[in-house]
């Protein structure tokens, strides 16, 4: 916006030709003619020459009354101080040289009498508009002019605001003074549009942008404001939140987490304006109850969530740190575990070494409770029973378990197995089940079947130097006895003498018997009692070396499933024989009717 403006001229002029002003000006001339006599003097632009026809006088006597200038009035001369005045002067002729200009003001150019009536068109440039040195030189405009007012007539600086700035309050003297910093006016304290009226569609009592006073914004933390009379006030929450603390300042600050149920978490779940209030709390765990944590309840802890305290023993696992206390420190119903208390524990060391029970000492370390075992005669079970570091040792006379049945036949110079071979682990009721130990000669097992014929020599083998499967020729001779007869016990079969498919009454039997059981079914090796051998017809058939090309094995003494048979009106069964035989088939084979027997070349030594 701009706006064009002008300075008029149009107060009244001074009017020199008046007679009251010429009898002011005649005055002041005669006042400077006497102060400044003899003198060049300088006024408004022209030289005064003193004038011989001026009066002169003293201060003491008088001066006498001047002549009349050459071109000015006749004018008197002053009194001195006890002299008469001069005489008054004759007039003298005033020459005009042109208009009177703001360059000469006091100079009487146009011998008007008036030496300071400017003429009117030397008032119309920039430099003196309307009035001599009144500049149009107005800020922040354009197009400045100096023009005359074509109604009144009256000159004044003519003058158009430059963009952005407006003549606000009329004045030519500061221009345009009024910036428009703004076409729509801010609240500020500032009249940013230049109309006149500060900050104006602005209610400083209701405007939440500008509450009271410009620039003071009503906000409240998730809710709504207002600005009444001037002051900020706290309006409805926000969907999901609440003023739990009252408290304008910081809004609604709360908002409902974990859907309005309070936890454990430090925070004010429910907005109800408590945390964490036990009341109103769920989700608590349980503390463990038993040993040092009796008695224990979860306490909140808040950020932290819940906790349950337990006192100085306790111990998330139990370990030695504490020392074997007595105590269950973990909680978890055993006492000292990581001591073992109350489990097994060697007592000494070495063979005969006891079972004892681990138990806490006053020294709040451990000890095992309990004895070491008296040794014990060794027997065929797996287990080093005379304590000497061997187990089921059969290494002489002297050193060998004492339930093994052992026979020396002195025709062949061999120990024999007096019962078939039974795992150290194997009953009355069951064949056992571990094949990594020796075989033992004990009465009343199962014999040990299902077993190919390496694993049977394998088997002989662990139970020290020497010990082999028997071969067939002294499993023969050491069947038929010293009678040699066909079977154990005779030449003519009794069914009921040997465990054969005719044992049981009635037939037939489907199983092996215990080691020994068959007593009718002995050979016997001599008049002399001991060197009795028992099942070598029956039971279960036995593997046996043998050296008819081209098999290495043969089966001998028939078993449990063979069968007798009557031929012209006599029951016989050859397979139950001494004699009977079968060659070993190529593959490996493993029967529930098949076990063995072991042999040592010569006896056992002494010691």
């Amino acid at each position: 916006m701009s706006a064009r403006r002008s300075q008029w001229t149009g107060k009244r002029r001074f009017d020199w030709r008046s007679s009251s002003a010429r009898v002011v000006v005649g005055v002041m001339w005669a006042l400077l003619a006497s102060s400044c006599r003899d003198r060049n003097q300088e006024f408004f632009g022209s030289i005064a020459t003193p004038n011989p026809d001026a009066g002169q006088g003293s201060r003491a006597t008088g001066g006498a009354g001047g002549a009349g200038g050459a071109a000015g009035g006749a004018g008197a001369g002053a009194a001195g101080v006890g002299g008469a005045g001069g005489g008054g002067g004759s007039a003298g002729s005033c020459v005009p040289s042109g208009k009177e200009t703001c360059a000469n003001l006091g100079v009487d150019n146009d011998c008007d009498g008036d030496a300071n009536d400017v003429d009117p068109d030397q008032l119309l440039d920039l430099a003196n508009c309307g009035a001599c040195f009144n500049l149009c030189n107005q800020a922040n405009a354009s197009n400045i002019q100096c023009l005359a007012d074509p109604t009144t007539g009256v000159v004044g600086c003519h003058y158009t605001c430059l963009t952005g700035f407006k003549d606000l309050d009329g004045d030519p003297k500061n221009g345009c003074e009024c910036v428009i910093s703004s076409a729509v006016e801010l609240c500020n304290q500032k009249d940013d549009n230049c109309n006149g009226v500060v900050d104006e569609g602005f209610d400083l009592m209701t405007d939440v942008a500008n509450c009271g006073r410009c620039g003071v914004t009503c906000e409240f933390p998730f809710a709504a404001a207002a600005c009444v009379a001037g002051s900020c006030t706290r309006g409805a929450c926000l969907p999901g939140f609440f003023d739990a603390n009252h408290k304008d300042a910081d809004g609604c600050e709360c908002q409902k987490t974990n859907g309005g149920v309070e936890i454990c978490d430090g925070i004010d779940n429910n907005c109800d304006g408590q945390i964490d209030e036990p009341s109103a709390l769920s989700g608590a765990p349980t503390c463990r109850s038993l040993g040092v944590c009796a008695g224990v309840v979860p306490t909140c802890m808040g950020p932290n969530g819940w906790a349950c305290v337990y006192g100085a023993d306790y111990q998330a696992v139990e370990d030695m740190s504490k020392g074997c206390d007595g105590k269950d420190n973990d909680c978890d119903g055993q006492v000292d575990e990581a001591f073992q208390i109350g489990q097994a524990c060697a007592v000494g060391a070495g063979p005969c070494a006891g079972v004892g029970v681990w138990a806490c000492n006053a020294a709040g370390g451990r000890q095992c409770n309990g004895q070491m075992k008296t040794p014990q005669p060794e027997i065929c079970n797996g287990l080093d029973d005379d304590c000497d570091g061997e187990v089921d040792e059969l290494n002489s006379v002297a050193d060998r378990t004492t339930d093994d049945k052992l026979v020396y036949f002195p025709a062949k110079n061999v120990t024999i197995f007096a019962v078939e071979a039974s795992r150290y682990d194997s009953s009355a009721a069951a064949p056992g089940v571990d094949s990594t130990k020796r075989p033992c000669a004990v009465t009343g097992r199962r014999p040990w079947s299902n077993v190919t014929k390496e694993e049977a020599a394998a088997a002989c083998g662990r139970i020290g130097a020497g010990w082999r499967l028997c071969t067939a020729d002294e499993w023969f001779d050491a069947c038929n006895g010293s009678a040699n007869t066909v079977f154990p016990y005779g030449n003519t079969y009794l069914p009921t003498a040997c465990v054969g498919y005719d044992y049981t009454a009635p037939a037939p039997n489907t199983a092996p018997t215990t080691t020994g059981a068959a007593t009718m079914c002995v050979s016997d090796l001599s008049a002399a009692a001991g060197d009795e051998l028992y099942d070598m017809s029956g039971n279960v058939k036995e593997w046996v070396l043998t050296t008819v090309a081209p098999a290495t094995y043969e089966i001998r003494g028939g078993a449990y499933d063979i069968e007798g048979f009557t031929v012209n009106g006599v029951r016989g069964a050859p397979g139950l024989q001494c004699d009977a035989t079968t060659p070993a088939p190529t593959v490996d084979v493993r029967l529930p009717s098949v076990g063995f027997r072991c042999c040592l070349p010569g006896q056992l030594p002494a010691k």
